[in-house]
């Protein structure tokens, strides 16, 4: 991996979350992508939104026509179909939770500053160390055999 790239779990902590959005900041492919499927409006509307938020975005026309532009590509290389993408909470869940117990061990257990930097209270940190701590277990115990 090239050391120009940055780190992919930096990438997801500083780009926001759709939520975190104006209706008047996705509003240019919200209007483009009128009447595409759901799911690939879903997936041009993620890539305008880290177009728009990257450290050096991309502005106005050049964020909508690249991001119409890639989300068409995705669409040509599926054959036209819609994308299933069933793992996709699960996924962000994991990948979180991983850059959580990281961030824990390499700050001795302060779940506040963990969560500044995950962007979740240090509540909702416990919880998740508390869910990846059982799996671990889980993991490490196996399938207890009863006879």
């Amino acid at each position: 991996m090239s050391a120009d790239l940055p780190d992919l779990d930096l990438l997801t902590i500083d780009r926001p979350d759709l939520s975190d959005l104006s209706a008047g900041q996705i509003a240019p492919i919200e209007a483009r992508t009128e009447g595409w499927p759901d799911s690939w409006r879903d997936i041009a509307r993620s890539i305008y939104v880290t177009l728009i938020s990257r450290a050096e975005p991309l502005r106005g026309q050049a964020a909508l026509a690249l991001s119409v532009e890639l989300m068409l590509g995705i669409a040509a290389d599926m054959g036209g179909e819609q994308p299933y993408i069933n793992m996709g909470s699960d996924f962000k869940q994991s990948a979180l939770a991983a850059r959580v117990v990281d961030l824990l061990a390499r700050h001795r257990q302060d779940y506040d500053r963990v969560g500044q930097l995950v962007g979740k209270s240090g509540r909702h940190v416990r919880r998740i160390e508390a869910r990846w701590l059982r799996a671990e277990r889980a993991k490490r115990q196996g399938a207890l055999v009863f006879e």
